[in-house]
């Protein structure tokens, strides 16, 4: 036991084991809320942990700086492995998590340097090897632990910022993300480059010679910090802007919907007024073709008065005017398309519910079920509606090939109409009226059928 060196080289070898592994850990916890896959969500912070460990084990000369990049492009293809989608989102994530590794290791240093000198340097354990060496043990699970805490503590807190994490990041948003991300790696590489120069040529550390430095390095990492904070804040608050406009874009649209089937039914009544006002005249016209005995005549006056009558009104009546002009528009845009179109659908009567709200249920659930039954063989959309005392329930079901995936932040399908979103804020905009009656929406899948059912609660 004269020697105790070898015994403290295996407690800093182990000690650095151990914090590759947790930083693997801290890894998986910062990227899995961002990864659709969870089956395998754990596979890139696990890798980066190999490839480190690898690296750890057989060192390279170029300097632990670049074992770090290498570190984050095996994490950053794991990621993009496990999920492909969003893959500007994942580098943004692999540079972020590279600088949150510098940022806490500063953090880190800073503790190890008072517990050092406290504890490891105290004049107490002068000469006293074996004593040493079971405080330098101590320290490093000491250091270890808190390491791990800093580090989730600083990931949490993005995380936290990092509030849209499902939506896709463009390339002109990468740029803008990564702007200020490289430009603070730039002051990183500038640091430790002069620390380097400094030591070649003075032959000294730069913290021996400058007990300062440490200090101005710690508040540029807090600073650097604070700038990939800001960033994200600003980058959250511009995706906030443009679901609002997007919202607004369909709420738009929902309104000259509207409007038009207003329109749509005005002329309705203009022509069950205009029929209601000849329907004298008919009578009239019948009463005289009777008297002179002119049957045949009166059989053809009255096919062509059923003619007109068909021609003035919907094979759907849904107890609304306004519903049913929507349901006979939705039921033509489907057959045209080949798909069945079944309606047990009656408006609720003599209840507060509004119907231009059951419109807006109406005309977003048909349209999300028209495009699910346009990609499926024997295409049907069934549309009901039920009431059980104070509970209204409507219920779209459609035939639906493929697989829904649910938002774990909205609970709500992705969505698939390519950029524009307005599947999704459909639904959003359902599910905001069914809360105005106290309600809400439920999504199921069994087998080939979609079915939305919306509650709204009549008092």
């Amino acid at each position: 036991m004269s020697d105790l060196g070898i015994y403290w080289d295996i407690a800093g070898y182990a000690a650095g084991v151990v914090k590759l592994l947790l930083v693997g850990c801290v890894l998986n916890r910062f990227i899995e809320p961002f990864l659709q896959n969870k089956k395998y969500a754990r596979l890139p912070g696990a890798v980066y942990a190999v490839v480190m460990l690898v690296l750890y084990v057989f060192p390279w000369d170029s300097g632990w700086r670049i074992v770090n990049l290498f570190g984050t492009a095996s994490f950053f293809s794991a990621m993009y492995m496990v999920d492909k989608r969003n893959a500007g989102q994942k580098a943004f994530l692999a540079v972020t998590s590279y600088l949150l590794k510098w940022i806490t290791g500063g953090f880190e240093s800073a503790l190890w340097g008072m517990l050092s000198r406290y504890f490891l340097l105290s004049p107490y354990l002068t000469g006293k090897a074996v004593l040493s060496l079971i405080v330098f043990a101590v320290l490093e699970i000491v250091y270890c632990i808190a390491g791990f805490g800093i580090q989730i503590f600083f990931c949490s807190i993005i995380s936290r910022a990092y509030v849209c994490k499902k939506e896709n990041m463009t390339g002109r948003e990468l740029v803008l993300m990564l702007s200020p991300l490289l430009a603070i790696l730039s002051g990183y590489f500038l640091l430790s480059y002069w620390g380097k120069i400094y030591e070649y040529d003075s032959g000294m550390y730069i913290e021996d010679v400058h007990p300062v430095y440490p200090w101005l390095l710690l508040c540029y990492q807090a600073l650097s910090f604070a700038a990939m904070l800001t960033t994200i804040v600003i980058y959250q608050n511009i995706k906030e802007v443009q679901r609002k406009e997007r919202e607004n874009a369909v709420l738009s649209k929902e309104m000259e919907t509207m409007q038009r089937h207003i329109h749509e039914v005005e002329a309705l009544y203009r022509d069950i007024r205009g029929l209601k006002h000849d329907m004298g005249n008919h009578v009239m016209i019948l009463e005289n073709l009777l008297a002179e005995g002119e049957r045949k005549e009166v059989e053809a006056y009255l096919d062509r008065l059923k003619e007109q009558g068909n021609t003035g009104g919907t094979d759907i009546k849904s107890g609304n005017p306004v519903t049913d002009v929507i349901l006979m528009e939705k039921k033509k845009e489907a057959e045209a398309k080949g798909i069945l179109f079944l309606c047990d659908f009656y408006y609720p009567r003599e209840t507060p519910i509004n119907a231009f709200d059951i419109s807006v249920i109406l005309h977003n659930a048909l349209d999300n079920a028209i495009e699910g039954a346009d990609r499926c063989e024997n295409s049907y959309i069934k549309i009901c509606s039920h009431r059980r005392k104070n509970a209204y329930m409507i219920e779209v079901s459609n035939s639906f090939t493929g697989e829904v995936e649910i938002n774990e932040e909205s609970g709500l399908p992705e969505t698939t109409k390519g950029g524009s979103g307005e599947h999704g804020y459909g639904l959003v905009n359902i599910k905001q009226v069914a809360s105005r009656y106290f309600g809400g929406i439920d999504i199921a899948q069994t087998g080939e059928e979609f079915k939305l059912t919306v509650l709204l609660m009549l008092a």
